[in-house]
């Protein structure tokens, strides 16, 4: 009877722990098709070694850095299955009716290659390629009615019996199942069946694991697992047919204990090869839906799925794990006890205990369930383990943990406990309430309500007791106060402390318990009250390790290690044991960044395996240890370049073989030569740290153009605009937040000069300068010339000017001579003028003297005095009449002008003659005629005469002409 009780009772617990899964559940991370670009379903996923993914999707090849997706469809865009990579950098694929692979170019551009040409002409029609393997240098692609062989450029067709439903790689075995015949391995070129093929007639074999060196496991659709051990097949009892309720459709091995299985409805589902089920994760879990079509496990030990709808991503191996008390409703957990090898969980709806099995150190893979504690419902703020007792900080009071109930204590909502001694049992114990204070006694193992203490009327969250009994508390919002209880510890007096007694700020101050001393968490560091001044000040402790920034938590654990909370960021600092003052490091968890409870910071370390962090959704747990293990070289993947100009130009496509990813394009090779118009590029890195992007930061440098390394970023492109023509370097590198930096990446690309910087421009201009320089010279020389014309001209001109000028001053001599002969030629002409008229004066007096005698003479008579008188006036008259005397004196003053004249008219007669010296004389009409002894009309008449001999116009006067003579 007992033993059938035993047996039912085993027989339940099975089925429950079959029900149950891991308490902390990894990150999932869920890619739907509008995140990468393709179809709906992922058929198969590998990796290459630098660490780039590679999915087969409905609509062709997509890969993922972590950052960045491409997508390549096949030619004749159809279904992609399959694919497998070898060290080549060849991605080999199939489609329907197509089979092929993708190579690198030199520029890092995927082109795809078809092997259609080599298959024999009679094999060409087939329909999808399932499966795809590499080995010892053959491909194999598996048809459903045939198994092609690519080797040596050639193709070799391997037809199925009845169907191929399985081609799979076992270490350096290479299997295939015949639907009706069994397994088969490919040895000596040609597929040998192994011993018991019966076993597995009619039933598909979807996955094989390394379960030893010589022995496979066998995953069927929905027939059980089955043992390969050497060359024979045999049953796997240890694994019950009836374990899995799903259809299988993928399997992958996780490690040397656990593989896990893809199923068609209840997501993947993680077992070792005892049959425990480890750990389910499906559609309740977090994935996108349950339909599970490929499964792999990346080189970081963590699990992606290819699934009917979406990519999802599992951190399967990560030390985080997510603990959820309440799978129906999303909680937010406001704290963490382990007690009595119970974990419970303070929620926003009541707190939750699920039991815990200490037979491992990550107690995060404990499978167990939570259960909601009875009398706990409402806002659960705290549990504190006082006197060997839990205590849970409630909305609605102060209970007690006991016995799966949750038990009142107090009524008045409560938010922490701290006990007033450090010695177990405490009979004191301090309660911080929405009121004030309250104090609990304990006696005979029992809490006791003591009431609240009077004093100030405060909501204190925040309690830490000094060495010298002392309460400090702290508000948010108004300052810190010191509290000190009365002697019967009935009330408590309150002095608010704030900014005037030393605070950075009356606002946003936090007090703890840190190394046995009471540490202020304010805006600005760490602070503690100097009892002797009064005031308080930066914490000598924590200032040199924190620093001035914000800090709003502060917990120590077991092993010294200070936890912090600074804004929306979780760190811990670990000191050195050998010199814990000076040496210490800082780690900070950024994927846990903006997930902390803001405001209600909490983390309960409960060993290093073991941390629990309070959390907007659930309780976060983190393995400390492995986490810190994990320091390794986060990688760095250079995903493609742009070049820019007239247009927008790829010149890197981000694929290299191997990991040749690190020797990209070095002096070695020939780099990369871009045109002028394109000195404008855009560079895009990642780091294939899956899971993980938000702890990576990139530091870049391009030679050439930058002086240093850049600041560290997060940031996974880089643009650099209107760069020189030249030779340059990009380098990139990637650090994880532990500090590990990657190796940096090159790529090496030279921008050519424009070609008015090119060598034939430079030989042109270097001939246009020789032209230059001979035009010049010639141009000197002729300018020379010409100044040298130019002088002589100027020169000459200079004697010109010089013999103008003595020809000037000698014309001014002559001028002034001439002007002075022709003075003394006008004086002369005066007096011969004065002369003449004195003659004409004279000769009108003798005229009328003589004129007065012949009067007398006649009425006289005959006298002789009066006849010699008139005798002697007549000689006077011939006296006068000399004009040759006239005419020589003349000439003499007036330049010989009666000798030019007569030269010039010889038909002139004395008597014009002498009119035209008389005109010359400007002698009027009436004077010339008494000089000529005439009438005046007698002038007139000479003058008319004179004037047709000499031929003068009538338009010019007689003078002008005269006047002009010379």
């Amino acid at each position: 009877m007992k033993l059938g009780l035993y047996l039912l009772a085993m027989i339940l617990l099975s089925f429950h722990g079959m029900a149950q899964n891991t308490i902390g559940l990894p990150q999932i991370i869920n890619y739907s098709k509008t995140d990468y670009h393709g179809g709906t379903q992922t058929w198969d996923i590998r990796q290459d070694s630098s660490g780039v993914l590679f999915f087969a999707n409905n609509e062709g090849l997509i890969t993922y850095d972590g950052t960045y997706w491409k997508n390549f469809p096949l030619p004749n865009k159809t279904i992609m299955r399959s694919l497998a990579l070898d060290h080549q950098g060849r991605v080999y694929t199939g489609g329907q009716g197509e089979i092929g692979f993708f190579q690198p170019d030199k520029a890092g551009f995927l082109l795809y290659e078809s092997l259609l040409e080599f298959i024999p002409p009679a094999q060409k029609n087939f329909a999808d390629i399932w499966d795809i393997e590499i080995v010892n240098g053959s491909v194999f692609f598996r048809a459903m009615d045939r198994i092609f062989e690519w080797k040596n450029n050639s193709i070799q067709a391997y037809p199925a019996t009845t169907e191929w439903v399985l081609l799979k790689k076992a270490g350096s075995r290479l299997f295939a199942q015949d639907k009706q015949n069994g397994l088969f391995q490919f040895r000596n070129r040609e597929w040998q069946p192994l011993a018991n093929n019966d076993l597995l007639r009619n039933k598909n074999i979807l996955g094989i694991v390394d379960i030893s060196e010589d022995s496979l496991l066998l995953v069927t659709l929905n027939s059980g697992f089955y043992l390969v051990h050497g060359d024979a097949i045999s049953p796997y009892n240890r694994i019950g047919s009836a374990t899995i309720k799903s259809d299988i459709y993928a399997v992958a091995q996780l490690n040397e204990k656990e593989f896990v299985m893809g199923t068609t409805s209840a997501g993947c589902i993680i077992m070792d090869f005892q049959g425990k089920i480890i750990q389910q994760l499906s559609q309740k879990e977090g994935l996108q839906n349950n339909n599970v079509l490929s499964v792999f496990l990346d080189r970081d030990k963590n699990l992606w799925t290819g699934l009917n709808n979406g990519i999802s991503f599992i951190a399967y191996n990560a030390a985080i794990k997510y603990i959820r008390p309440n799978k129906e409703n999303e909680l937010s957990g406001f704290g963490a006890r382990i007690y009595k090898n119970n974990l419970y969980v303070a929620s926003s709806d009541g707190a939750y205990a699920a039991p815990l099995f200490f037979d491992q150190k990550d107690l995060s893979f404990n499978r167990s369930d939570f259960s909601f504690i009875p009398n706990s419902a409402g806002q659960s703020w705290r549990l504190d383990e006082v006197n060997q007792q839990l205590l849970l900080a409630h909305n609605a009071g102060t209970f007690l943990i006991k016995d799966a109930r949750a038990i009142p204590i107090a009524p008045e909502p409560s938010w922490l406990f701290v006990p007033t001694s450090q010695v177990v049992p405490a009979s004191n114990i301090i309660v911080g309430t929405y009121t004030g204070l309250k104090l609990l006694g304990f006696y005979g193992n029992n809490f006791i309500d003591k009431g609240n203490l009077k004093g100030t009327y405060e909501s204190l969250r925040f309690l830490a007791i000094d060495n010298n009994g002392i309460i400090w508390a702290s508000h948010p919002y108004r300052g810190i106060y010191l509290l000190e209880l009365s002697t019967d510890k009935t009330a408590y007096s309150a002095r608010l402390l704030t900014e005037k007694d030393g605070l950075p700020s009356t606002l946003g101050n936090h007090v703890f318990k840190i190394k046995n001393r009471v540490v202020f968490a304010t805006e600005k560091g760490a602070y503690e009250y100097d009892a002797k001044t009064g005031k308080f000040q930066p914490s000598p402790l924590l200032k040199p390790v924190l620093g001035s920034m914000e800090l709003r938590y502060l917990n120590e654990d077991q092993q010294g290690r200070i936890w912090f909370c600074s804004g929306k960021k979780l760190g811990v600092v670990e000191f050195d044991e050998t010199d814990a003052s000076s040496k210490h490091t800082i780690t900070y968890f950024p994927e846990l960044s903006g997930q902390v409870l803001s405001g209600f910071e909490n983390v309960y370390p409960y060993d290093p395996n073991n941390i629990f962090i309070a959390s907007e959704k659930g309780i976060v747990h983190l393995n400390l240890e492995k986490y810190l293990q994990s320091r390794k070289d986060p990688g760095i993947i250079l995903g493609s370049i742009r070049a820019f100009g007239k247009s927008d130009s790829a010149i890197f496509g981000g694929y290299l073989p191997d990991s040749a990813q690190h020797l990209l394009y070095e002096d070695k090779n020939d780099p990369m030569h871009l045109p002028s118009g394109y000195n404008s590029l855009h560079f895009e890195y990642s780091s294939p740290a899956f899971g993980l992007q938000n702890n990576i930061e990139y530091s870049y440098k391009l030679e050439g153009f930058d002086d240093e390394w850049s600041a560290w970023l997060p940031k996974t492109e880089k643009d650099y605009t209107n760069l020189a023509n030249g030779k340059y370097f990009f380098r990139v590198k990637a650090r994880s937040n532990l500090g590990v930096e990657s190796e940096a990446i090159t790529y090496t690309f030279i921008i050519d000069p424009p070609w008015y910087k090119s060598v034939w421009a430079y030989l042109l201009y270097l001939s246009l300068l020789i032209l230059l320089v001979y035009l010049i010279n010639k141009w000197q020389e002729k300018k020379l010339l010409l100044q040298k014309r130019k002088y002589e001209e100027k020169q000459r001109q200079i004697n010109i000017l010089h013999q103008l000028e003595i020809e000037k001053n000698e014309k001014e001599i002559i001028k002034l001579q001439n002007e002075k002969l022709a003075s003394e030629m006008i004086y002369k002409n005066r007096e011969l003028a004065d002369t003449t008229l004195h003659l004409v004066e004279r000769t009108d007096a003798l005229t009328k003297v003589k004129g007065e005698l012949q009067k007398l003479y006649k009425d006289s008579g005959d006298t002789y005095p009066i006849k010699k008188t008139l005798q002697l006036l007549n000689d006077i008259e011939k006296n006068n009449e000399n004009w040759d005397k006239f005419a020589t004196h003349f000439d003499e003053i007036n330049n010989d002008f009666l000798k030019k004249l007569k030269t010039k008219y010889p038909k002139l007669t004395n008597t014009d003659l002498k009119v035209c010296a008389y005109l010359q004389l400007n002698l009027s009409s009436k004077e010339i005629a008494q000089l000529m002894n005439i009438s005046v009309r007698g002038v007139e008449i000479s003058r008319y005469r004179l004037r047709k001999k000499l031929q003068i116009p009538t338009e010019q006067t007689l003078i002008d002409f005269l006047n002009n003579i010379d």
